[in-house]
């Protein structure tokens, strides 16, 4: 399949490097901010833009890729997804970018649209390192502005790869949840700098859109407790903005100095301090987690026991449930009692009782499962009987390991599974075939199973394409 995805390197041409995004000459370094955080990000994304994209980078970011769109497909029907497409769909728009499933709206709009779209489902990528995030939450983004700029499937591709790497170089820095910001406030960053560099901003334009960035999207944790829409919309509102501070410093406006070092910095007051790698020689292409099921991350091992303890329980009466986990995983799955008590889907979904519940008496997780059980009674009675500790051993694990202890008594008989690693996680990643499947799973309720397939097919060859106008659509 990737001989096939990745025939500009296999047709003859074996040796010729893939064009690069067109570089600006001479940038004036007089504009170029003084904070030195701001500096080494500049020089890393000028130093990853000059080299040659290997084939093993394009096969993971395409994979990371058609997650990303199969994902939103997936969340188009959804009548929060329908809310927002009728309210920024604009056929006429003569700035215009296209929305992932069909229609256009103006380029802000399908920027936001598009990022929402990827993150509604929340079975998108995820990465853990001293901070957790969803990478490809800016995906969206920089589609849109790079179909808007004329850009092709290779240069969107390397931007996508330059502003993973720098997220996942943040998370692993610095542990900003724990002081209570959103994982959104590293994925505006990242969104920043994949723009930028769609977009062709020099280093002294991407280091003050940077700044801009760094001073004003900083956004409070808001998806524990009773978690709401806005767990959906926050990394979107972060790419809307984030494109704003790209093209302001486009146009030569600048951005505060020092915006990361100092005593109001971004350092002191978001991150703590930034240890940071920026190794432009490390791939980091393939380094996110991809999910198997459509549920937050830290139930993902959970959700395996459960469905696979189900035929041994099936018809006994379920006396005990117990959960052992990591303690990271029960800061946001298990941490107040509107998680036993789900009243919305977002809530249920990062809710590790009642996903517990769902499996064990279903035997399935997938999706439109919470829809068809959030109300169920059998369901929310087993959920609020679920047991949730965080095990020493697990947490001194993690997040090296992903483990877990799912501990079932039925009928007198207890009945256990443990997971190590989940599915998804790098030691049992999702083959490209997992993510086909998944990709047709997710678009051809929307598509039909044979347009479906030839968008899949389509998207496999992203990297070949001059231009990507029509690659966000069923043909």
């Amino acid at each position: 399949m990737w001989q096939r995805m990745c025939n500009w390197s296999l047709n003859g041409v074996k040796n010729s490097s893939p064009p690069l995004i067109a570089m600006k000459a001479c940038p004036d370094m007089s504009l170029m901010p003084e904070d030195p955080i701001l500096r080494r990000i500049a020089d890393f994304v000028t130093a990853k833009r000059a080299q040659t994209l290997p084939t093993g980078q394009i096969e993971a970011l395409t994979i990371r890729l058609i997650d990303a769109i199969a994902c939103a497909a997936m969340a188009r029907p959804e009548p929060d997804s329908r809310t927002l497409i009728d309210s920024f769909i604009s056929p006429a728009s003569p700035n215009a970018a296209s929305l992932i499933g069909g229609g256009i709206a103006s380029v802000d709009d399908a920027v936001f649209c598009n990022s929402f779209l990827i993150r509604k489902a929340d079975w998108n990528d995820t990465y853990i390192g001293r901070n957790g995030g969803h990478p490809s939450d800016f995906i969206g983004g920089v589609l849109s502005a790079g179909e808007h700029a004329g850009k092709s499937g290779l240069d969107i591709l390397r931007a996508i790869g330059i502003g993973t790497h720098v997220m996942l170089d943040f998370c692993d820095a610095a542990n900003s949840l724990s002081r209570g910001w959103d994982p959104a406030t590293y994925v505006g960053l990242a969104a920043t700098v994949a723009m930028g560099c769609v977009l062709d901003l020099d280093e002294v334009e991407i280091a003050n859109a940077l700044a801009m960035t760094a001073v004003s999207r900083n956004m409070l944790l808001a998806r524990t407790g009773r978690v709401s829409t806005w767990k959906n919309l926050a990394s979107a509102s972060a790419v809307r903005d984030c494109l704003f501070h790209v093209r302001m410093a486009q146009r030569g406006l600048s951005g505060p100095d020092p915006a990361f070092s100092g005593e109001f910095g971004f350092e002191k007051n978001i991150s703590g301090p930034l240890a940071l790698e920026l190794d432009p020689a490390r791939d980091r292409s393939g380094d996110s987690h991809l999910k198997f099921y459509p549920a937050i991350y830290h139930a993902q091992g959970p959700l395996e026991s459960c469905i696979a303890l189900h035929s041994e329980i099936a018809g006994r009466n379920i006396e005990d449930v117990c959960v052992d986990i990591y303690d990271f995983a029960i800061r946001y799955t298990a941490d107040n009692p509107a998680k036993w008590t789900p009243h919305n889907i977002e809530t249920a979904d990062h809710s590790l009782p009642f996903l517990v519940a769902h499996a064990l008496l279903r035997g399935e997780f997938g999706p439109g499962s919470l829809h068809a059980t959030l109300h169920d009674e059998q369901v929310r009675a087993l959920a609020q009987r679920v047991r949730v500790n965080a095990d020493t051993n697990f947490s001194a694990r993690w997040p090296d390991a992903t483990p877990s202890r799912v501990r079932v008594t039925a009928n007198g008989l207890t009945h256990e599974r443990i997971i190590e690693h989940i599915i998804g996680h790098p030691m049992r990643p999702l083959s490209y075939d997992d993510v086909r499947a998944k990709f047709m799973t997710c678009a051809a309720p929307m598509a039909g199973v044979a347009r479906a397939q030839d968008w899949c097919d389509a998207l496999e060859h992203f990297a070949e394409k001059p231009s990507i106008l029509g690659l966000l659509t069923p043909a």
